[in-house]
């Protein structure tokens, strides 16, 4: 009864709550509140896009990583490196063309043979009593990583470690066991201290078959990398210093079937090749005896002070280099004295002279005069006096009608002019002229030494005029000589049959007893014909060739001057 009680009076209050709200004013229910201001309109900002929704950023792989174990004997104390390689896509693209196309017996078998070094990189090697280990060590992905590992006493680690997938992540892990070095202990006897240090030429006696050089070059990283004083000698030709009183180890070499081992002296005299075998994992002692070596001496050096001077003056030409030994260039003074020292003692060496050709006038000197120079022996200063013979020069008097008939009769590469000497077999004979220089009334032609000259002038090959004869003699005169273009001569054909037939397309190649001039060649025509020109008294040959039958040659000359026309007959 009690709980009925209370929940009647419950329920009378909350009548009496609601009647209440009803019957209270509006003006009550909040106090009074200042006007509001006009509202102003403003304009809504444009919408903004949000930002598309990131994926989330992929979680990175550790990456690769590569260790090699390095077996060896006591624990590893020296230095290693990792080769990265790559393939060229055009490598890769011929060996896949090749694998499709069943390609057999040429080029590699495996793709990562065909994986070059592009970038080498040093690694740590963790001592072990056994040898070490090497890494792990982050590697970028290649077809194939190439470890090198050393030891001071020339013990080596070589191998190439192909990853068995293309994975970016994990460990690439392979074993390489330590290789003995192959190479020799060089010691010299006999030297003495007059003769100063001596130096060593090393050249690989590289074996005939092809696989076993391959083999023997594959171990030139390894050279590289632990002495590249011996890799620059065996492949650039550089000389190794000879320690005094201590031997040479050479090593690692490649174990090609021998080494070539020549001393050399300081003044630079070079003995014979000595052949060392050589045993794979070896290293093989080696004496070089001097005496046996240099059985002539080691040989002085010599310095050699001397001058260059144009023939007839006491100062080199104008604009003369001397270039010595390995055409290195010998400063000249003013006066032209040079001084060069370290020539050898044992042979002659060489030097030339170059003088450059003005471009407006004649040249006083050929553009290039050589010079000898063989000391005495015993000498270990030498002076010398070089003189460069001057030019001397015939001159062909040519008209400006002259000049004109010749452009018009003439074709490219003709007029040809040769110069001639009258020798001492009372004929003339062929002279070398070192310039012929066109002047505005003829040809000058130059000479060194005097005589009497003439000046061949061919139109052709066989039209060629002589000109007068002149003696050029030692002084600085001129000397003067001219041509006439006369009747002498006639015009020549020539007609080439088989059986009493014409031959068409016969080739027929004319070429004269003056060899310097170019031959001329032509096709017979329908009638078996081909028009030769105007025959000079010069000797003339002829070549005639024709599918199906034998060449024929002969000297015509002759047979143009009887009657006009040579008949071949094939």
């Amino acid at each position: 009864m009690r709980h009925r009680a209370w929940g009647g009076g419950a329920a009378a209050l909350v009548v009496a709550a609601l009647a209440l709200w009803w019957l209270w004013p509006e003006d009550a229910a909040a106090p009074d509140a200042p006007p509001r201001a006009p509202a102003e309109r403003v304009e809504a900002p444009p919408p903004v896009s949000l930002p598309p929704r990131m994926a989330p950023a992929p979680v990175r792989a550790e990456g690769l990583r590569l260790r090699v174990v390095l077996r060896g004997d006591v624990p590893f104390e020296g230095e290693a490196r990792v080769g990265v390689t790559s393939i060229s896509d055009a490598d890769r693209h011929m060996w896949e063309v090749s694998k499709r196309e069943g390609r057999s017996g040429a080029g590699p078998e495996k793709l990562e043979d065909l994986a070059n070094v592009s970038e080498w990189r040093p690694v740590e090697v963790t001592p072990s009593v056994t040898g070490g280990t090497l890494g792990p060590v982050p590697v970028p992905v290649a077809p194939l990583y190439r470890v090198v590992a050393w030891a001071p006493d020339g013990t080596f680690w070589l191998g190439d470690v192909v990853p068995e997938s293309e994975d970016f992540t994990g460990v690439v892990e392979a074993v390489l066991s330590a290789r003995a070095p192959t190479g020799v202990r060089v010691r010299l006897m006999g030297g003495r201290p007059e003769h100063g240090p001596f130096s060593l030429r090393v050249v690989r006696g590289v074996a005939q078959d092809v696989r076993d050089a391959e083999r023997a070059s594959e171990l030139l990283p390894v050279v590289r990398h632990v002495a590249p004083d011996l890799a620059s000698a065996l492949s650039d030709e550089a000389v190794l210093p000879l320690p005094v009183g201590e031997p040479l180890e050479l090593l690692p070499l490649p174990p090609d079937s021998a080494v070539l081992l020549q001393l050399q002296s300081t003044a630079g005299r070079v003995s014979k090749r000595v052949e060392v075998p050589l045993r794979e994992g070896r290293v093989e002692p080696v004496v070089l005896d001097v005496d046996e070596l240099f059985p002539e001496g080691v040989g002085q050096t010599v310095t050699l002070r001397g001058k260059v001077e144009l023939e007839g003056t006491f100062i080199p030409p104008e604009g003369a280099r001397l270039l010595g030994p390995g055409d290195v260039e010998v400063p000249l003074a003013t006066d032209g004295r040079f001084v060069v020292s370290g020539l050898p003692s044992w042979e002659p060496s060489h030097f030339r002279v170059e003088v450059a050709s003005p471009l407006s006038r004649r040249p006083v000197a050929a553009t290039e005069q050589s010079f000898q120079f063989m000391p005495k022996p015993g000498v270990r200063d030498a002076e010398v006096t070089w003189r460069v013979p001057a030019y001397r020069w015939l001159v062909l008097r040519m008209d400006g009608a002259m000049r004109a008939q010749m452009e018009a009769r003439t074709q490219k590469p003709y007029p040809v002019y040769v110069l001639q000497r009258w020798g001492e077999g009372a004929r003339w004979e062929l002279a070398s002229a070192g310039a012929f220089i066109p002047e505005e009334d003829g040809m000058a032609v130059s000479i060194l030494e005097p005589g009497r000259y003439r000046v061949l002038v061919s139109f052709s090959v066989h039209e060629v005029y002589a000109s007068t004869a002149a003696d050029v003699g030692e002084g600085n005169a001129d000397g003067i000589v001219t041509f006439q273009v006369d009747v002498e001569g006639s015009d020549c054909e020539v007609l080439v049959t088989a059986g009493r037939k014409p031959v068409f397309g016969a080739r027929v190649t004319a070429s004269s007893d003056v060899s310097s001039l170019p031959p001329a060649w032509g096709l017979t025509d329908a009638e078996g014909r081909w028009r030769l020109g105007r025959v000079r008294p010069f000797g003339l040959h002829l070549e005639v060739e024709a599918e199906g039958y034998a060449p024929w040659t002969g000297e015509v000359s002759e047979a143009c001057g009887r009657g006009g026309e040579v008949r071949v007959q094939l």
